[in-house]
């Protein structure tokens, strides 16, 4: 991919679009912390996605033109859409939110487990063209990071249902930060994607983009681009965590336990037992038969 990676790579003729759907926030306490992914931060908020804004903003009357039913509406749409590309995102938008809006992690392919990269999402759901100074907030943000979000292994991904003007590309190929552009329109179509070659360093060269068409409701041709890696379609989230939550079972029927409900003493017993350079590793490599034998028999002795 080119530096700030953009227009589609290939034309594909598609009868349909993608459709929306609810959010399920599938990645459980214990799925983050055997998988060593962050949590996002606590959030006062009545809502955590699209069904739940909608819901609480008609109890409370609302209004749809009102700068904050637009944001959060916007903010929403954009965590489902990315959703559909392996991204799990959390809002968090706050006082004291550093400018952060949505937070999680992008499990791409090779990189689904522990691996994932972490994402710091702003969303700009302006009608005006947006400047280079959203990149440097963006930079801002990145350096204020939540708890866990503070890595080598984290991008900044920039939303607006504009195009990037010229400034905005110049500067975000300045950055020393990795960084995307996305370009998502209201009803969730994304049209534009780009990222810069700090970004490109994370081990991301199979990430491209392809235009795709559609079909509207009431016959009209539609356009927008997808994400791809190596060519091939991008696993959803929901394919991610289905993935996630076999793998978990599997490691955790591998002990022998009697019930999933020991699963959290196991994990509490295998960080305690074995030091933190194996532990980590465990997800990569089978265990020695001596570490696996020193879990075991601390699990014994606990009964």
């Amino acid at each position: 991919m080119p530096f700030l990676g953009s227009a589609a790579r290939h034309t594909l003729k598609l009868n349909r679009l993608f459709s929306s759907s609810r959010i399920y926030n599938e990645l459980t306490p214990f799925t983050r912390r055997l998988f060593k992914l962050p949590s996002p931060p606590s959030s006062l908020s009545q809502h955590n996605d699209m069904t739940n804004f909608l819901s609480y903003a008609k109890h409370i009357s609302l209004s749809e033109t009102s700068t904050v039913y637009v944001g959060t509406h916007y903010e929403y749409t954009v965590q489902e859409t990315l959703r559909r590309y392996a991204l799990s995102l959390n809002r968090i938008g706050g006082r004291d939110d550093a400018g952060i809006d949505l937070v999680g992690t992008w499990h791409l392919p090779e990189r689904e487990r522990e691996r994932a990269l972490r994402v710091i999402v702003q969303c700009k759901a302006l009608k005006t063209k947006v400047g280079p100074n959203i990149v440097r907030e963006l930079e801002g943000s990145l350096r204020q990071a939540p708890v866990g979000w503070r890595t080598g292994q984290t991008v900044g991904v920039l939303v607006s249902p504009r195009e990037a003007t010229k400034g905005v590309r110049d500067t975000l190929a300045r950055s020393a930060y990795p960084i995307f552009w996305m370009m998502i329109e209201r009803d969730g179509s994304l049209k534009q994607a780009l990222w810069n070659s700090r970004a490109e360093e994370l081990g991301i060269g199979p990430l491209g983009v392809e235009t795709r068409y559609g079909t509207a409701e009431l016959g009209s041709v539609t356009k927008q681009i997808a994400l791809t890696w190596d060519g091939c379609d991008i696993p959803s989230m929901d394919q991610v965590e289905h993935g996630l939550a076999e793998f978990e079972e599997q490691w955790v029927a591998s002990w022998g336990l009697e019930s999933q409900c020991d699963k959290e003493r196991l994990l509490d017993t295998v960080e305690s037992v074995l030091p933190g350079d194996i532990s980590s590793r465990m997800l990569q490599e089978p265990l020695a038969d001596a570490d696996r034998a020193k879990v075991v028999q601390a699990l014994r002795e606990q009964q």
